[in-house]
Parts: structure tokens; C-alpha cells; sequence
């Protein structure tokens, strides 16, 4: 069962995804997106300190369903299926990356990459390797997103393993 103030949370978030598809981020104040929640203006207060944060709670709140709903983990075992499951839903949340990107928020996402990626990590070496993929990732995902998801998630997939994977050099 959901909490009153989870349930505000979530919609006080989706009035802001809703304002940011009209209107510039940066333009949009704490009363319109109350008031496009239905809620007191004090009711934003009570859960967020501004804008930014409710961002970053809806980045989170999609990430955490995503894993639930996948049961997805990552598991260097099998990184390529791995890849292909998070780029199709990065692909299903094209326009919610368009926004973040328009609001100069997108690094949120690479936050999430890493706060993935970074609590599997059990010493210091396999702290640089996530921080390694995270990176690469969130790079790889940027680019993407910016030049209008173009390529298929199989694409993007493979295209990530040959830049993970080191070659030996042949000469």
C-alpha cells in the first residue's frame, strides 16, 4: 500500500514531466507544478527542496521499476543481453531523456549509472572498472540520445562490448 506522500511524490514529479514537455525547465515555478498536481502550494515543500530534487526522485523512481518489473542486474556473464534489456528501456524513455537533456539535468542519469554500478563493487580495482562501464555507458547513452537513438539497442550493445573489450595488438 502506497503512502500519502508517495503517492504526492509521484504526482508532483509527473506534473513537472508534464510542464517540462510545454515549457522551458527553468521557467517553470513550484506553484504551477502544485497547482498541475492539484495540491497546496505547501505540499511541494513537504517533499522536495526544488526542482532538482523532484527530478532526480523521478530518474530514481524509474530506475527502481525498471529493475523490478526486468529483474534486471547486471552480470558480466552476460553483458550482452545485460546491454540490449537497458538500452531498449533507455529507447522506451527517449523523450524523458529529451527533457533532462533540454533542462540540463541529463547527468542525472549517469548518476544512476553509477549508483548502480558502483554498489557492486567489493574493492578498489573493481571500483575503477565500474566507474570504467558507468561512464562508458552514460557516454555512449548521451550521444546516442542526442543524435535521435538511431541505432537499434543490438546495435548500441555490440557497439559498447568492442569498446569494452581490449584487443591485443597485432602489429
Amino acid at each position: 500500500m502506497e503512502l500519502q506522500s508517495d503517492i504526492s511524490k509521484k504526482d508532483i514529479a509527473d506534473a513537472l514531466i508534464l510542464l517540462m514537455k510545454k515549457k522551458d525547465y527553468n521557467k517553470i515555478t513550484n506553484k504551477e507544478i502544485t497547482d498541475k498536481a492539484g495540491f497546496s502550494h505547501i505540499t511541494i515543500y513537504r517533499n522536495f527542496k526544488n526542482k532538482d530534487e523532484i527530478l532526480k526522485y523521478y530518474v530514481d523512481e524509474i530506475t527502481k521499476n525498471f529493475i523490478k518489473r526486468k529483474q534486471v542486474n547486471y552480470d558480466p556473464n552476460n553483458f550482452r543481453k545485460y546491454l540490449i534489456t537497458l538500452f531498449t528501456h533507455l529507447k522506451e524513455k527517449e523523450e524523458i531523456g529529451i527533457l533532462l537533456y533540454k533542462a540540463n539535468c541529463i547527468h542525472y542519469i549517469k548518476d544512476e549509472f553509477d549508483k548502480i554500478f558502483l554498489n557492486k563493487a567489493l574493492n578498489k580495482k573493481e571500483q575503477y572498472n565500474y566507474y570504467f562501464i558507468s561512464g562508458g555507458l552514460y557516454n555512449i547513452y548521451y550521444n546516442w540520445l542526442i543524435n535521435g537513438c538511431k541505432e537499434s539497442p543490438n546495435e548500441i550493445a555490440d557497439m559498447f562490448i568492442d569498446f569494452y573489450i581490449l584487443k591485443e595488438d597485432t602489429k
